[in-house]
């Protein structure tokens, strides 16, 4: 079923919204919030509740961002560090793949986006710690667009974190048409380096995402892309198996195209000679 940024599917009466966020998540971020001095969880429930009605995926973010605000320090570092503190432990490291995490902590991301901007490399601390609980590709966007060398450098770090959803993050944040994301200023070949990095991940988690950012960078900038999964194929860093997989999902736009290069670096020859003959003999049937 296919879902718009509101997160509204097509089938009669369901709702993705409401699904991820009602009163029992919001209940449960409200009680890890508690451990917070002074924290209102029933003040907070009370504020954002009601106003849940009607709104889609990242409008209702917003709501929990508001909420969490109201009783959060002003001052940002210290806005930081009382959201470190809410934090659930992290996504089990050994997973591999589809350990999303709960949505209800993308909230965290929100409020880094909405206070840190002019404090990245705080904010950027924040971004590091929330991504291991839920993905944060859409709050890393703005600090890309304002800090883009201090988060480049960043990332280089990243790129070799030991979990697996911060190595992610790298890929994920700066893919050039990621969906429903800002977009980002950034040259699209500028995160190449990182990607040479993350291409040969022990996680399909990772490496899904480094194929879906290739994808994206075909569309704009095809060579770029054929050059770096040449260079991959040679290098020998990856077994044949996921060689080839990372290659048929990085080129599936391309080769429906019917790009000659891409259908190439997949074993096809798309300069073969071809002869063909077609005998048609057409029946028609009344009725």
């Amino acid at each position: 079923m296919a879902r718009g940024p509101d997160g509204k599917g097509g089938g009669a009466g369901y709702s993705l919204a409401d699904q991820l966020f009602n009163a029992d998540s919001a209940g449960a971020l409200a009680q890890e919030c508690s451990v917070l001095p002074g924290f209102e969880a029933g003040r907070f429930l009370d504020q954002v509740l009601p106003r849940f009605d009607g709104l889609g995926v990242h409008a209702r973010l917003e709501v929990l961002a508001d909420g969490l605000e109201a009783q959060l320090p002003k001052e940002f570092n210290a806005m930081a560090e009382s959201l470190e503190a809410t934090l659930p432990e992290p996504l089990d490291p050994a997973r591999k793949d589809d350990d999303f995490g709960r949505f209800i902590h993308a909230v965290h991301g929100v409020l880094a986006a909405r206070h840190g901007i002019d404090h990245p490399e705080r904010a950027l601390d924040l971004i590091h710690a929330a991504t291991q609980r839920f993905s944060m590709e859409y709050a890393i966007r703005p600090f890309l667009n304002r800090w883009p060398d201090l988060v480049l450098a960043r990332m280089q770090d990243w790129a070799r974190d030991p979990h697996y959803h911060v190595r992610r993050l790298v890929s994920e944040g700066t893919r050039p048409k990621l969906p429903w994301g800002i977009g980002i200023t950034l040259d699209p070949r500028a995160p190449l380096p990182l990607l040479d990095v993350l291409h040969a991940d022990d996680t399909r988690f990772v490496t899904r995402s480094v194929a879906n950012h290739l994808n994206d960078l075909s569309k704009i900038h095809p060579d770029a892309v054929l050059g770096r999964l040449t260079a991959w194929h040679e290098s020998g860093a990856q077994t044949p198996r996921e060689r080839d997989w990372i290659t048929r999902h990085a080129l599936r736009t391309a080769v429906k195209r019917g790009e000659p290069g891409a259908l190439g670096l997949l074993g096809y020859r798309p300069d073969l000679p071809v002869t063909a003959r077609l005998d048609i003999q057409p029946e028609l049937r009344i009725g």
